[in-house]
């Protein structure tokens, strides 16, 4: 529950929960009030004591009418005045030594966390830079006022000097560390989704969408790879080249519905009969190319496998029984050929297995 109320959740309304983390966050400052409320009051300053009083009342009642999420940066702004009028206020009453100045500071990480997760606020840098200025100018104000102005108040029991020292100590560190800490967790939470986002994007460039199998760039670059690798270590690698036999028929006899579903069950087959160090990619239309980390006889086992699973399943389209092969060519690395070369000997192989009759494996 907490995590969705900082971070919201996917498929939720984001202004809901923007306004939910806003109001929590005032409702905080509303009880922070109450308490220096009351100890004005206990100390007899009634005017800190009845600004609190309003303070209080206003905080409390706009973090339960936040509903509008294009208001929450013109409140912000009251916010931050709200907070620089109450510590100079403070400061003139009863001087620098009660600390509160100290929560100021706490307002920079707070609009910077505010800035990169609230969306009214739309990451802009205007909020935290502002907010840092704004607050530079307030506690160079407290200062000069604390050393050349008495406090109205000079005279205060030391029991509440050292409650409020210890309390604005306490909030300001608090809230500093807490904002930060938030600030720091967003901008990682950020990263995430960039990163998710970047491999979503990777993988789409990478994968042919119908088959799920590697696209024809993304098996490039691999047999590149696995070239260089067999002529620098000797290691032998076979490629298969195989298409579906008669498929034109599915599409002119049923549609292209049926040539998708022949193909994507067609790659669900081929995905169970090859090995995990093996690599498969929809080449061109119904043509796939499928890379064998092995020698030919490895590479032909392979093919026969294939063969004989989509010959042997049963392909049922909207009831209708359909009759699906597969004829492979197969061809192996050696040591002066390009990968060009073994593609065009194992699409020669292929086309001498269509014209032998197809549905079979051709490795010479």
């Amino acid at each position: 529950m907490l995590q969705k109320l900082l971070y919201g959740h996917q498929g939720d309304d984001q202004t809901n929960y923007d306004a939910i983390r806003y109001s929590i966050m005032l409702t905080g400052t509303a009880i922070i009030h109450f308490i220096f409320m009351v100890a004005f009051y206990i100390m007899g300053i009634y005017f800190m004591a009845i600004y609190n009083t309003a303070i209080v009342v206003m905080y409390a009642y706009t973090s339960k009418i936040i509903s509008n999420i294009k208001t929450l940066g013109r409140l912000y702004w009251v916010v931050l005045a709200e907070v620089v009028i109450h510590s100079c206020l403070a400061t003139i009453f009863v001087g620098w030594n009660y600390g509160f100045m100290y929560y100021l500071s706490s307002m920079i990480p707070v609009s910077f966390y505010l800035a990169f997760s609230i969306s009214a606020f739309k990451r802009k840098l205007l909020y935290p830079f502002v907010s840092a200025g704004t607050i530079f100018v307030a506690y160079i104000t407290i200062l000069t006022l604390a050393h050349f102005v008495q406090p109205v108040y000079p005279n205060t029991p030391a029991g509440f000097r050292i409650f409020f020292t210890y309390m604005n100590i306490i909030i300001g560190l608090g809230l500093t560390f807490m904002f930060s800490a938030l600030f720091a967790v967003e901008v990682n939470s950020m990263q995430l989704k960039m990163e998710s986002e970047h491999e979503r994007l990777e993988d789409e460039a990478s994968y042919d969408p119908l088959t799920h199998f590697l696209n024809r760039r993304s098996m490039d670059e691999r047999l590149n790879h696995t070239h260089r690798n067999a002529i620098i270590n000797d290691v032998p690698y076979s490629l298969i080249m195989a298409d579906i036999d008669h498929f034109k028929v599915f599409n002119d006899s049923y549609g292209h519905d049926c040539g998708d579903f022949v193909l994507q069950s067609i790659a669900k087959i081929i995905t169970a009969q090859i090995r995990a160090k093996d690599s498969a990619c929809r080449w061109g239309g119904e043509e796939f190319l499928i890379l064998v980390n092995d020698a030919q006889e490895t590479a032909v086992e392979v093919a026969e496998r294939i063969r004989y699973a989509i010959e042997s399943y049963e392909f049922i389209y909207e009831g209708k029984p359909l009759h699906v092969t597969i004829t492979l060519g197969v061809s192996s690395y050696y040591s002066s050929a390009k990968v060009k070369t073994l593609i065009e000997i194992a699409d020669k192989r292929l086309y001498k297995g269509k014209e032998n009759g197809r549905n079979q494996v051709v490795s010479a």
